[in-house]
Parts: structure tokens; C-alpha cells; sequence
């Protein structure tokens, strides 16, 4: 019954961001494994697509499969641009971006890549527009090593320009898989816009310490720009998601440690200054549950924090001076198989949308999604509709999020 889920529990439980899309609409790409279709589906794969009010879904027949990586952009009229599941750059065609193949070539790229699924670990692909020139975007992306997929050997970027081949766009000659300098992260970074409302902040964790670096993606690219130390010690084999406020100001982190039946969740949370790119006023909060945490996600007004275990799903209300005393449980799994058994519609990663809502996908092969219908609200007011979006494919855990542009 736990195969799939197994497998993602293993290999991709250092989350933050699965991916992030930026336009004002965000899209959705669902769909895995070319080869999994049966009667309780129509297609292989479904796109998503929001805007601030409301979504549309639809069959598509996109070439790109996805495992758990994957990073997309849209244009300000949220015409999709391109999208990456970590092995490889598609255009808005579908077909691979000029120069855009054999992204971090290594044994373990290669081993997913060849297989044609792309890379199965979340949060490990991310477009963001390079500031200052409306032609290029830079994509952040990372992969496992020979050896592991739980932790990298480093986090690389690809500079896109938009302009080339007749305006499909295409990775710069010289510019494609550059590695930055800190080596042996954990897998997954987030992002966050700059306050100076032009540049980019993203972050990413030292495997098994307490240290994150901070980047700083300005007019003259990405680079390293900040070491901290948090104080805490993550093991990398129990990271969960990672996530920015939509207002900048709050950054949160869920993991856990111990044997399903009685496992510890943490959940971290840090004020981030927006200027300096320096996190601080720490405060971890812990819970124990049947089940490990690996979703976490904020409010539209960032003033709720909600994360999930597979079994439930718990908001956090941050406008208040006890938040540890304020964990409420708003949703229990109600064990619904979708279509049938094994495919159990768990709660997985947690992703906010355009329309205002936060969308949660399961760890196993479904064909629901969940969400929470009114996240700004307190308590079970918030409304989690479970398996309430019956999808026309097959759907492994794959979502965006959308990073905080403020």
C-alpha cells in the first residue's frame, strides 16, 4: 500500500519550495510516468492555471514528465513561457529550449533523466527574472549526487535569454550548469524578492549542520552573500518544505525525526529582514503525531502558518504572542483511496495559488487534489476540502509555488 509513498519519503523529503511560477496566473503541471494510464483516467497529463479569482484545468499533451522537481514561468499575462523538470528546459512549444538539455549531468541526473521521469526531489528548480533586463531569466536548479538524492554537491544556475530562436528562448552558450562555490546541501531552496523590489534573495541549507547561505541575484548575477547559523542541526534525511511569507517578513521550516507510530515535528520560524538577507528571533515549535510533517505553507495576509503530516493538517496563527500555544488541528485525513487502493489521497506538500488558496498534494499516485478554501481564517473556518479536485491524470506530489513578489 506504501510503495510510492515510501519511495517519496526517502527521496524527496527536503521540500520548499517543489518549484515556483511566476506571471499573475500560475500554472499547475501535473502528470507523471509516460507509461501510467488506465480507465479511471483521460490523459497523462493536466495543466492548472490560476488567476486571482479562480482556475481552469485541462488535459494537455506536454512532452515533459514530472517526478517531484519542477520550476515554470509565465509572462504578465500568464502565458506559460517554460518549465524544467530538473533534467532538462522545455520552451512554450514544449519541446526542449535551445541549448536547454542535460541540466547538472552526473550519475544520478542521468539515472532519473534516462528514465524518463525527471528528478524526483521537490523545491530543486526555480525561474526567476534577472533583474534589470527584461530578456533574461536565471534558473536556479540543483540535483542529487552519485550516490544519493538526498543531499547535492552543490546549487547551480542557467541564464535563459528570451529573445533567442525567433523569441522561444534559449540557454546562453557558457552559461548553462555554472556551480556556485558552497558545496553539500540539503536539497531544496526557497526564494524571496529583495526590498528594494528588484532583486532576488534564495536560500539553501548545509547538509547536517545549522547553516544556511543566502544568495543575492542582482543586475550583475547570482552570488553568495550571506552564512548564518541558525542554532538548530537538521538531519537532511528528515528535511521538509521551506517557505517565505507573502509579505517577506517570515520564513518557516518544517522537519521531523523518529519512527512513524511516534515521530517528533519541528516547525521553525525566523523574522528575515528583507534588506540585509539575515534571518533571526528563532522559534522552534514541536508536536508528535503517528506521521512526519513535510508541508508547510502561509496565509494570502501571512498571518496563519499551516503544515501537514499524512495523516492531518495544523494551522499556526502568527499574529499573536503565544504561536506554539495557538497549534490547531483543522483537518484529518479520511482515509480516502483515489481511485482505489493503494493510491491513498494523503496530505503532502502544501502550495499557494494565485486565487488565494493553498493547494496540498498526496505522496502517492492520485487523482485528487485537496485544499484549503479560506486560509486567511481561524480554525476549521479555514475549510480544507479534501480529494475535492478530481483530476483528468495520475499525480505525484508535483506543484508550484509561487515566490513572494511584494
Amino acid at each position: 500500500m506504501y510503495i510510492i509513498r515510501l519511495y517519496l519519503i526517502l527521496s524527496a523529503l527536503t521540500l520548499t519550495s517543489l518549484c515556483y511560477c511566476q506571471g499573475l496566473n500560475s500554472h499547475f503541471l501535473l502528470g507523471y510516468s509516460t507509461g501510467l494510464f488506465d480507465t479511471n483516467v483521460v490523459s497523462r497529463r493536466a495543466i492548472l492555471q490560476f488567476d486571482s479569482l479562480s482556475y481552469t484545468l485541462d488535459s494537455a499533451n506536454f512532452k515533459m514528465p514530472f517526478r517531484a522537481a519542477q520550476g515554470n514561468l509565465s509572462d504578465e499575462n500568464g502565458n506559460l513561457l517554460m518549465v524544467s523538470n530538473g533534467c532538462w528546459i522545455a520552451d512554450a512549444t514544449g519541446d526542449t529550449i535551445m541549448n536547454g538539455g542535460g541540466l547538472i549531468p552526473n550519475p544520478f541526473t542521468n539515472n532519473w533523466c534516462d528514465d524518463f521521469t525527471g528528478l524526483p526531489v521537490p523545491h530543486t528548480a526555480v525561474f526567476l527574472p534577472y533583474p534589470s533586463d527584461t530578456n533574461r531569466v536565471i534558473l536556479m536548479h540543483q540535483s542529487g549526487t552519485s550516490t544519493s538524492n538526498f543531499y547535492s554537491d552543490g546549487l547551480y544556475y542557467s541564464v535563459i535569454d528570451k529573445s533567442l530562436n525567433n523569441g522561444l528562448g534559449g540557454v546562453i552558450l557558457g552559461q548553462k550548469n555554472i556551480k556556485l562555490p558552497e558545496t553539500d546541501l540539503i536539497q531544496g531552496m526557497a526564494a524571496c524578492k529583495h526590498a528594494n523590489g528588484r532583486d532576488w534573495w534564495v536560500v539553501v541549507f548545509k547538509h547536517n549542520t545549522d547553516i544556511i547561505y543566502v544568495y543575492l541575484l542582482d543586475p550583475n548575477g547570482i552570488s553568495p552573500y550571506a552564512q548564518q547559523s541558525l542554532g538548530i542541526t537538521i538531519n537532511v534525511l528528515q528535511g521538509g518544505q521551506k517557505s517565505f511569507s507573502p509579505d517577506g517578513r517570515k520564513f518557516a521550516q518544517i522537519y521531523y525525526s523518529g519512527p512513524n507510530g511516534n515521530v517528533q515535528n519541528y516547525i521553525r520560524i525566523f523574522d528575515f529582514n528583507r534588506c540585509s538577507g539575515i534571518f533571526s528571533n528563532g522559534l522552534e515549535i514541536t508536536y508528535t503525531e503517528p506521521t512526519g510533517g513535510l508541508g508547510i505553507a502561509f496565509s494570502p495576509d501571512s498571518k496563519k502558518l499551516y503544515t501537514s503530516t499524512f495523516n492531518k493538517i495544523f494551522q499556526l496563527n502568527l499574529d499573536t504572542t503565544d504561536i506554539a500555544a495557538s497549534l490547531d488541528t483543522v483537518a484529518v485525513n479520511d482515509g480516502y483511496y483515489s481511485p482505489s487502493p493503494p493510491f491513498q489521497s494523503d496530505f503532502w506538500v502544501m502550495t499557494p495559488a494565485a486565487n488565494g488558496k493553498i493547494y496540498i498534494s498526496s505522496g502517492n499516485g492520485v487523482i485528487d487534489l485537496h485544499y484549503i478554501n479560506y486560509p486567511d481564517s481561524d480554525g476549521v473556518a479555514c475549510d480544507v476540502r479534501q480529494h475535492a479536485i478530481r483530476l483528468p491524470c495520475y499525480f505525484l506530489g508535483v506543484m508550484c509555488i509561487i515566490p513572494i513578489i511584494i
